[in-house]
């Protein structure tokens, strides 16, 4: 209807102006001599009015067409507007997915052995299981007790095998326990899983030098993860009296709680 008005209004507008002065003069009987004249000029004033009644509907419904328009006009643009916004959050997550799988290929060819890239498809995170699923199992070369680790440190290890998935204990979890150094020192300590999301450095006698910032490495005694694997960093050293080990905490170097891609390495007493 809309689009018919917009295509015939001037036609219509002016089919109008001329049916209202027919009628004016059809009502003055006769329209010739004196009352003709008479008529004429009483037509003619009208005819005047009309027209110019006729001119303002005329811009009232052009108005109306423009802004029926502009809003059509406008939600196209929104809706273009809604795409693009999609389109570019999918090309910026592919992006960074190619950036932190850069990452892991380049980690991985700076590694001695065979590695599996990974991706996390799962995760379990309560104060008592801290574990994540990957995407790759048996089939793809994933073995119990594998090393997991992103290119910023150790994230745990590998506790159950499938065909094609596999789960991990993370660092954190209550049940994780690596046998560690702290670096600058090379004393020997284990690092074990808490409640939160940083780790407990146990057995460090209280005569032994640490301090915040301290790197603590895998030490390659406990069978399970290869020497010199970055653990994490300790961020708090408390000597409780009485206490024979000093009280420290450690951050992981992995982000636990951001995990996406990781390596899988063949498990450390597995012969290549």
């Amino acid at each position: 209807m809309i689009s018919f008005l917009a295509r015939h209004r001037r036609l219509l507008l002016g089919g109008g102006v001329l049916a209202a002065t027919l009628g004016l003069l059809a009502s003055a009987g006769g329209g010739a001599g004196v009352w003709g004249g008479r008529v004429g000029l009483v037509a003619t004033p009208l005819q005047s009015a009309v027209r110019g009644l006729v001119g303002g509907v005329a811009g009232v419904v052009d108005r109306y067409l423009w802004l029926v328009d502009a809003k059509t006009e406008a939600a196209r643009l929104r809706r273009e507007a809604a795409e693009l916004r999609q389109e570019l959050a999918r090309v910026e997550e592919v992006f960074q997915e190619n950036e932190r799988l850069r990452r892991i290929l380049e980690f991985r060819d700076a590694l001695e052995g065979p590695a599996v890239a990974a991706r996390v498809v799962g995760r379990s995170a309560t104060p008592w299981l801290r574990t994540a699923v990957l995407d790759k199992g048996e089939e793809q070369g994933v073995r119990l007790d594998a090393p997991v680790l992103t290119p910023e440190g150790v994230v745990g290890r590998v506790y159950q095998v499938g065909p094609s998935s596999s789960r991990v204990l993370l660092l954190t979890d209550p049940n994780s326990a690596v046998d560690a150094l702290i670096q600058r020192t090379r004393a020997q300590v284990v690092v074990e899983g808490g409640l939160g999301a940083t780790c407990r450095v146990l057995y460090l006698p209280r005569g032994e030098e640490v301090e915040p910032g301290d790197r603590v490495v895998t030490s390659g005694l406990d069978g399970v993860f290869p020497k010199g694997l970055l653990l994490g960093e300790v961020v708090r050293v408390r000597q409780e009296p009485g206490e024979v080990f000093q009280r420290v905490e450690l951050r992981p170097g992995a982000d636990l709680g951001r995990l996406e891609e990781v390596l899988v390495l063949a498990p450390a007493t597995e012969t290549p």
